[in-house]
């Protein structure tokens, strides 16, 4: 699923939309998520205190215009995200909420357990 244009990924179920994060995450080893004036961008999602991740800046700032409007995108990379923000996230009980759509309900939530799991199964390979 790589190299989709924005038209093409806004089409995606939000399912194939997380995959193709999920695998950007790993071959580009970075992704984005939102920034806002106090802190990264949270959000609740069915009562689960969650952050939303992108893979790109498109996306991040076509999300935040319509939901935070003040927030602003930063990258992330696979290492700062596995050796900080996950283990104070998973401490906090934060989940991830991967390429959430503005205009869409739904999306693909993720406790950090399950991507940490994910992403060691993925780079033992």
């Amino acid at each position: 699923m790589s190299n989709l244009s924005p038209e093409q990924l806004q089409a995606k179920t939000p399912e194939d939309r997380a995959e193709y994060l999920f695998e950007l995450l790993l071959r580009e080893g970075k992704c984005w998520a939102l920034e806002g004036p106090m802190g990264w961008v949270m959000l609740s999602a069915q009562g689960d205190a969650c952050t939303p991740l992108f893979p790109d800046t498109e996306s991040a700032t076509a999300w935040a215009a319509q939901q935070y409007p003040e927030a602003k995108p930063k990258t992330v990379s696979l290492d700062e995200l596995q050796k900080r923000w996950f283990p104070l996230w998973q401490e906090d009980e934060v989940m991830i909420m991967l390429f959430p759509l503005a205009n869409e309900e739904e999306g693909v939530v993720a406790h950090i357990r399950e991507l940490i799991e994910a992403i060691a199964e993925e780079q033992a390979k």
